[in-house]
């Protein structure tokens, strides 16, 4: 255990039952952003982002986070991608051989909700079931 190079060459990340990234080798493919950090907003974005973590390790390239790409390097972000495009390929497949193995191993059930007005309409929903009884 611990012996030469890690075998694994993906790591998926969960938000919930929800895809968050993927990282494949060198590179993080991030597929919603959290710029308040863990207990903040999850902001859904068209396109995943990508960053090359052996080149920068903080992810503080901005790349979808909102930043004003004019002056922090947006020419080189365009670059980068037109370069680095062709990696969601392996993106595609990595996803599709997850998806595969929920057939064999179900994922998990939603996350509870403790939104008030979802559980008023759950008790409202049972009240009305055992009306007619």
């Amino acid at each position: 255990l611990g012996k030469g190079p890690s075998k694994r060459h993906e790591i998926f990340y969960f938000g919930g039952s929800t895809l968050g990234a993927l990282r494949f080798d060198d590179f993080k493919f991030q597929f919603y952003q959290q710029p308040y950090g863990w207990p903040g907003e999850k902001v859904t974005t068209d396109m995943p982002g990508i960053v090359n973590l052996r080149q920068d390790p903080f992810e503080r390239t901005p790349s979808i986070r909102g930043e004003n790409l004019n002056h922090l390097g947006g020419g080189y972000m365009n670059d980068f991608y037109a370069r680095e495009f062709w990696r969601f390929v392996l993106v595609q497949q990595e996803v599709a051989r997850l998806a595969e193995t929920a057939v064999g191993y179900p994922p998990m059930q939603a996350p509870a909700s403790f939104n008030l007005e979802a559980v008023k309409r759950q008790v409202d929903e049972m009240l009305k079931a055992h009306e007619g009884q």
